[in-house]
C-alpha cells in the first residue's frame, strides 16, 4: 500500500489522539499536498520543526496502529466482507434459482450493502 494512502488511514483512525498542530501540520502535509516549506510559512516556524513534528506524528500514528491494530483490523474486515459479495454475486449468475434460494441471496445481498456502507464503502450496483 502507498505510504501516503496508509498515512491517510491511521490519520483517518487516530487524528482524535493527536494535538490540533499536529492535526494542523498532517493535514497541510498529507491531506492538501503542502511543501515542508509552505507549512512552516503557514505556521510561522522553519522547515526543519516541521519535519521533526511531521516524523513525531507518523511515529506517534504507526505506534497506535501496531498497538491498537485499528487499521489493519478494517482492512481485513473489508477484504472478507469482499469476498462474500463476490461469492453471493456469483450465486446470483447461476439463474434460474428457487425463490427461496433468491430471496436468501436478496437478503444476504442487503446485508452486505449495509455493511459494506457501515465500513464507508460505495458499492458497485448490478
Amino acid at each position: 500500500m502507498d505510504d501516503v494512502v496508509w498515512m491517510g488511514l491511521l490519520y483517518d483512525f487516530y487524528s482524535g489522539l493527536l494535538t490540533p498542530k499536529q492535526q494542523r501540520v498532517f493535514g497541510f502535509y498529507y491531506l492538501e499536498n503542502l511543501s515542508l516549506a509552505e507549512i512552516a510559512e503557514e505556521e510561522g516556524t522553519t522547515r526543519q520543526a516541521v519535519h521533526d513534528l511531521l516524523q513525531r506524528t507518523e511515529k506517534l500514528l504507526a505506534d497506535w496502529e501496531s498497538k491498537l491494530g485499528l487499521v489493519t483490523r478494517y482492512l481485513r474486515e473489508l477484504d472478507a466482507v469482499k469476498e462474500v459479495e463476490e461469492a453471493v454475486r456469483d450465486l446470483n449468475r447461476l439463474r434460474p434459482l428457487d425463490e427461496r434460494v433468491a430471496a436468501g441471496l436478496n437478503r444476504v445481498g442487503a446485508a452486505l450493502n449495509r455493511l459494506l456502507s457501515i465500513l464507508e464503502l460505495e458499492t458497485e450496483e448490478e
